[in-house]
């Protein structure tokens, strides 16, 4: 049975990493002041009366099945969900975005297929691509590393940053379109020996498109409804699972998952993965998360139907995260 930290990602060991780094960031700025702290799903600078929000994101190591496969069809929505899915988690409407592209492995075919991919998902968030970087660094990536940055716009008092969340709010989930962008160190492992199931008939296709499948993007109704009710936090379910509620506030979030994906059930009967594991590492079914006043629930799943909503959990007294109806929990982010 492969676990996520054998593969290579030792959450423990990251949290550790990056709040090291985080310590040592103290500067504020002069005249654009650091106006959030470190560590939500998107970074705040105060400018004329507002913030402009800033966050960069990278698809990870899916781009190695990618190469294998030579299907970058789809990676743009990775690229673009996983940011503009992030900043809005705060609050904020995206502007637009700059990539990064770097690696070993830049052909022309690979580089328009990935550039329509982002193209299509730019023009699906609503944002454009305004500009970015390519590098080619063989002696430091062996592969490829797609990466960008999302720049957004947020009013003074429009805030969502968890604080507001209180016992008796409810957790409204919205479905993903598959695993997204987290986990694919686990599935690499998963499959290095059994490569032969990534080629296996799964719903019509083989396993490993439907693996392939881009990321959900969420933005555009997350900010519609951010900016018409009163959203008490918003979780994008990225790489910790649903952990990611506990960036949002110290409280004790308490989830019902509604039936899991047959895609989800298929890796973790491959791979033999414990609904433990399998919680703290994918996103299960659900790919954003929204806690909102029981009073104001029914609005929210009404005006977010387009999305197959459905009331997941609450919040109650206490701290932690847990999956009641699959008997886990978790005391923290990291």
């Amino acid at each position: 049975m492969p676990k996520y930290k054998e593969s290579g990602v030792d959450f423990s060991s990251i949290g550790r990493f990056r709040n090291a780094i985080i310590g040592e960031l103290t500067y504020k700025g002069s005249k654009y002041k650091r106006a959030a702290n470190i560590g939500h799903y998107s970074g705040l600078v105060s400018y004329q009366g507002g913030y402009i929000a800033i966050h960069t994101d990278n698809v990870g190591t899916k781009t190695i099945m990618a190469l294998e496969y030579g299907y970058f069809d789809q990676l743009g929505y990775d690229l673009v969900g996983m940011n503009v899915n992030d900043i809005v988690c705060i609050g904020a409407e995206p502007m637009a975005m700059v990539d990064y592209i770097a690696g070993s492995i830049l052909d022309q075919k690979s580089g328009e297929k990935l550039g329509k991919s982002i193209n299509d998902a730019s023009k699906e968030a609503g944002i454009p691509v305004v500009g970015g970087e390519t590098a080619s660094v063989p002696d430091l990536i062996r592969g490829i590393d797609v990466s960008g940055t999302v720049v957004g716009r947020l009013e003074k008092g429009k805030e969502i940053t968890g604080r507001n969340i209180r016992e008796g709010d409810r957790i409204i989930g919205l479905p993903s379109n598959g695993i997204h962008s987290n986990g694919f160190s686990l599935i690499r492992k998963i499959y290095e020996r059994k490569k032969e199931l990534l080629e296996e008939d799964f719903g019509g296709s083989p396993l490993w498109l439907s693996l392939m499948k881009g990321t959900r993007i969420y933005s555009k109704p997350i900010y519609k409804i951010s900016q018409e009710f009163d959203i008490h936090g918003i979780s994008h379910i990225t790489g910790g699972g649903v952990r990611n509620l506990l960036r949002l506030k110290e409280a004790r979030f308490k989830l019902n998952y509604p039936e899991i994906p047959a895609l989800f059930r298929k890796v973790m009967d491959d791979g033999g993965i414990s609904d433990r594991e399998a919680f703290e590492v994918f996103n299960m079914g659900i790919g954003m998360m929204i806690v909102v006043s029981k009073k104001e629930e029914d609005d929210v799943i009404q005006e977010l139907r387009k999305l197959d909503p459905a009331d997941i959990g609450t919040v109650g007294e206490g701290t932690g995260v847990s999956v009641e109806n699959h008997g886990v929990r978790y005391s923290s982010y990291y």
